[in-house]
């Protein structure tokens, strides 16, 4: 399977976001990007996660920072309902058969 690389230049052209923003985006750690020569490029898999960072950021005025808080937290949650599920079929699993 090929993974696609889209250019920073060209995926900021076509959101009509700042290009600053992925960096900081890249030293937070929410994503990776590559670098092939002087140009630095997304993945293609990254280009949903990239469509909620930009939502946050302009529509929703939220910095990095905030919204790396917010990825944290919503990944806190999705671990404790898989725990909780888990829990539920061990109990599920133990509970006696009804009459």
């Amino acid at each position: 399977m090929k993974t696609e690389l889209i250019t920073i230049t060209e995926y900021c052209n076509s959101c009509a976001i700042d290009p600053s923003f992925i960096g900081r985006l890249e030293e937070s750690g929410l994503i990776a990007l590559t670098v092939i020569g002087n140009d630095k490029f997304i993945h293609e898999e990254q280009l949903m996660e990239m469509e909620r960072y930009i939502h946050f950021h302009y529509d929703m005025d939220i910095n990095v920072e905030g919204i790396d808080a917010i990825m944290h937290l919503l990944q806190k949650v999705r671990s404790m309902q898989q725990e909780i599920l888990e829990l539920r079929n061990q109990v599920h699993l133990h509970k006696p058969p009804h009459d």
